[in-house]
């Protein structure tokens, strides 16, 4: 948007640029608030923020659900209690 961080930071309501500058190198995770805002202030959708957590995340659950629909193996073999 060619904002600079000192503009976004103060979209933001931080006091300077510093923290940005942390989110930007993945040193700190901003809150959903902050995620959201940023968001908007960049005009993407937060997926496009971090790109590789979302793709971890979304990857993690894909996997389970895959599990979950996998139909359970029938029993073999029964016990009579």
């Amino acid at each position: 948007m060619g904002f600079t961080q000192k503009h976004v930071a103060q979209l933001l309501g931080l006091r300077g640029a510093s923290m940005l500058s942390r989110y930007e190198h993945g040193r700190s995770m901003p809150l959903l608030e902050t995620l959201l805002s940023l968001g908007i202030i960049l005009r993407v959708p937060i997926e496009f923020l971090y790109p590789r957590l979302y793709d971890d995340l979304r990857n993690d659950i894909r996997a389970k659900e895959e599990q979950l629909a996998r139909p359970s193996q029938p029993t073999l073999f029964f016990r009579n209690h």
